[in-house]
């Protein structure tokens, strides 16, 4: 439950205007918000993984929309390894990958293309994603209101789903394999929606995914 709340107290400033690689789009592509994928303070800490399977099948890719502010937004999460590894990618208005933050099974960086830039942010205990896990949820405390919804279709999965209450706002969260498929908020400036709207289950995905691109700078 510490990571959900840590990802709740980002979520709606990062979703408008965390991470977008710039502005003046409509209809385009650009990059997910960088607080859904912040690790907890216990992984970012050094604290140990757990021994549990973060997913519940092997590897994957998904495709995501965010949409805020009357604007379309992409990701690809990529993952194996049940989700020890990992790669989400987000886009820039020029539908090429303008940033990832990867879990190499060890270490997380954030990547910047267009300065080549890889920053070490320390061990990846949690890997990038939110792991969405109801049982986890529903331990959370009154003051978050938290309920069981109805479940959902996303992406053509049949997904569990609950609300919570956080800073005033209502959130709705959707998961199948306790891969996230859905962050929905109504906040100050909008709605704001995290969906997924494509899944390849099982997918075989290069190793070098993970890795830190051999042109690129660590800091």
């Amino acid at each position: 439950m510490k990571k959900l709340i840590f990802i709740l107290s980002f979520l709606p400033l990062a979703f408008i205007f965390g991470s977008w690689s710039g502005t003046g789009s409509k209809k385009g592509s650009a990059v997910v918000p960088s607080g859904m994928t912040s690790e907890t303070p216990a992984a970012a800490s050094g604290a140990a993984a757990p021994a549990e399977k973060k997913y519940g099948i092997k590897s994957g890719i998904v495709t995501f929309e965010s949409t805020s502010m009357g604007m379309t937004f992409k990701a690809v999460l990529n993952f194996d390894d049940y989700g020890s590894r990992e790669a989400e990618e987000r886009y820039g208005f020029d539908n090429k990958v303008s940033e990832m933050t990867i879990c190499d099974g060890t270490n997380r960086y954030s990547l910047v293309y267009k300065t080549k830039t890889a920053i070490k942010k320390g061990a990846c205990n949690s890997g990038t994603a939110y792991r969405f896990d109801w049982n986890e949820a529903s331990k959370a405390g009154p003051e978050y209101k938290v309920q069981k919804l109805a479940n959902v279709k996303i992406a053509g999965k049949d997904c569990e789903s609950f609300s919570l209450v956080s800073s005033g706002n209502t959130i709705v969260y959707a998961g199948w394999n306790n891969i996230c498929l859905l962050i929905d908020q109504n906040t100050q400036l909008g709605k704001v929606t995290y969906k997924a709207v494509s899944i390849e289950e099982n997918a075989t995905i290069p190793p070098e995914k993970f890795k830190v691109p051999a042109d690129f700078q660590v800091k």
